[in-house]
């Protein structure tokens, strides 16, 4: 089941909200974890067990930390629970990616090559590991007691808007508002828009751009010439920002609805003029996680460890910062898919921050602005061809098309057979809305009803949320009519 079907858009969301409204306080949170394991066993039955699972282990975990007599003990608890964690999402997630790359390097010694049969992997496994390790961290750093209360816990690490992807909040920040959710119709209202517009992200704008990009990547390079493979990869570009963003709307509008305050995850990351500045805009939830509790622990130990040898007479800051962002980086990538090519995606990212860090930053700001931005969406469509690709082979190949290395005489007659009336109109409002110009018209009507006499103010204002909500509810039926009439893809992330 997902956000994007009408299982779910007119039968299991309006069913759990009608039964949430209706309970008592103190049954909130039960009917919450029951309908976070019907969304997750409608995948997979046997799969859901392994949440239940994870739930079950940092319970009793958490509670062990909290209860240790001494910092020592507390310590080994820890960092038994996280190695409990990570082992189960490695199971699950990486033992195939290990298993083959330690059979690889056994053929180079003449060992016969082997291979594990692969598990399934449970739905958002990832992304609630990572939550759970937030709770974990916080118990251990003691800034939150341990959650004695199982349903409870359960509902932060399995909540069912976060279970495929996210957003990644920080146990601190979720757990008060499950335990006293503030609902009003004020939130009810503005969460039904927002799912709407995450909807439109994803069905009317992702879903087409999608079939484009599918078909390009799917294509033999020597049917290609380099303004296909370029329209291609902007075309993904485009797909994977409006699917993720998409679902990360429809996730915040489902938790306002139920009166919860998720994390923003992106803030128009394509307007970045960085590297360094793209990840303080994309999937803010996990490169702050990454920051937090990877990063800094990092950069600290290798700091505190260059202060012990006495390497005063360096400037070491850049240095540190370079190995901790390339460490975080390279396991971002990991943490993305269990394929080489992301952790080479995720080194990319690395490397250009550290590079970004070690000068070429400043130079960068000095330059023209739109050459600030050319520069990181040139590196972001490059990066976003490995990250789709299907091996590193595949991702030569295609950004060797991208650059003349095609089949194909370099004309644009190869790109026209790509375009519809739909595609063009998908492009221009993509294209549009990932930058902040919908964003300005907004402010500027708003900024018109502003300086005018109370009356045309008042009456303004009620048009113009009148016109708001005709406009959401023109934007919801015509999605569900993209949904009825169109192809069914799920989310990029869902996969992770």
């Amino acid at each position: 089941m997902l956000f994007h079907t009408l299982i779910f858009i007119y039968l299991f969301l309006p069913v759990t909200l009608f039964f949430v409204y209706i309970s008592r306080k103190s049954l909130r949170n039960i009917i919450l974890f029951i309908a976070s394991l019907v969304f997750s066993a409608w995948f997979q039955v046997s799969l859901s067990l392994v949440l239940i699972g994870s739930i079950t282990l940092n319970y009793f975990a958490g509670i062990a930390i909290d209860r240790a007599s001494d910092d020592k003990r507390r310590r080994i608890l820890f960092l038994v629970a996280v190695f409990l964690n990570l082992f189960l999402l490695a199971l699950f997630k990486y033992l195939s990616f290990l298993s083959s790359a330690v059979s690889d390097l056994l053929s180079l010694t003449g060992i016969n090559p082997f291979v594990v049969k692969e598990f399934g992997m449970p739905l958002g496994i990832s992304f609630y590991t990572f939550k759970a390790l937030s709770y974990l961290i916080s118990v251990k750093r003691k800034e939150a007691p341990a959650q004695r209360n199982y349903i409870d816990l359960a509902v932060y690490i399995s909540i069912f808007p976060q279970l495929v992807a996210g957003p990644i909040d920080r146990y601190r920040t979720l757990s008060p508002q499950l335990s006293d959710p503030s609902c009003s119709f004020e939130k009810f209202s503005s969460g039904i828009k927002r799912f709407a517009l995450g909807l439109a992200k994803k069905v009317i704008i992702a879903t087409p751009l999608a079939l484009v990009a599918d078909k390009i990547f799917d294509s033999p390079i020597s049917q290609m010439n380099a303004p296909v493979a370029w329209f291609g990869a902007i075309c993904y570009t485009l797909q994977i920002y409006y699917d993720f963003a998409g679902y990360t709307d429809m996730a915040i509008g489902v938790g306002k609805m139920f009166g919860l305050e998720f994390t923003e995850n992106f803030n128009f990351p394509y307007n970045a003029r960085s590297v360094r500045e793209f990840w303080k805009r994309w999937h803010i939830t996990l490169s702050t996680w990454l920051r937090d509790y990877l990063f800094l622990p990092l950069a600290y130990a290798r700091s505190k460890k260059m202060l012990k040898e006495k390497y005063l007479h360096m400037k070491t800051d850049n240095w540190v910062y370079v190995y901790a962002t390339i460490i975080t980086f390279l396991l971002c990538g990991l943490w993305h898919g269990a394929a080489w090519t992301f952790v080479i995606w995720g080194l990319l990212h690395g490397v250009m921050m550290s590079i970004e860090q070690l000068g070429f930053g400043k130079i960068l700001k000095k330059a023209f602005k739109p050459i600030q931005h050319v520069y990181l969406l040139f590196f972001l469509v490059l990066s976003w061809v490995l990250f789709r690709s299907a091996s590193i082979q595949d991702a030569i190949h295609y950004l060797g098309a991208m650059f003349g290395g095609g089949g194909q005489p370099e004309d644009l007659s190869l790109v026209i057979k790509y375009f519809d009336i739909q595609t063009m109109l998908v492009l221009i409002i993509g294209i549009a809305g990932s930058t902040r110009f919908f964003q300005y018209i907004i402010d500027y009507i708003s900024s018109l009803m502003i300086n005018r006499s109370p009356i045309i103010r008042t009456t303004s204002t009620h048009v113009y949320y009148l016109s708001g909500i005709i406009f959401m509810i023109l934007v919801l039926a015509l999605s569900t009519v993209f949904i009825i009439a169109g192809t069914s893809i799920p989310f990029i992330y869902f996969k992770f």
